[in-house]
């Protein structure tokens, strides 16, 4: 599986509060290499009415990620608030 990301994911998450961003980036960068496409899908929530698109919490953020055959792209990541008025 190729990992991606996106240069809005990279600048979103620099925006985010460093207690909130520790997690994602551990998540992001590190422990996302470990799974499988098996096990990743499990933890992935389908966005309703796009096929290629998930979403992942973190307590009040959620990453936008973009899953096209074996290629992972990380597209946002944004308060709740936020990533359904901007992704995807």
């Amino acid at each position: 599986m190729t990992i991606n990301y996106n240069k809005k994911f990279l600048k979103d998450l620099a925006s985010i509060p460093k207690k909130d961003r520790n997690k994602i980036e551990f998540f992001a960068f590190e422990e996302i290499s470990k799974f499988s496409n098996s096990s990743l899908l499990l933890n992935l929530e389908k966005l309703t009415g796009f096929n290629q698109y998930y979403k992942i919490r973190f307590g009040n953020y959620r990453i936008g990620i973009k899953l096209i055959d074996e290629v992972l792209t990380f597209e946002r990541v944004l308060h709740r608030k936020e990533i359904y008025k901007l992704f995807p």
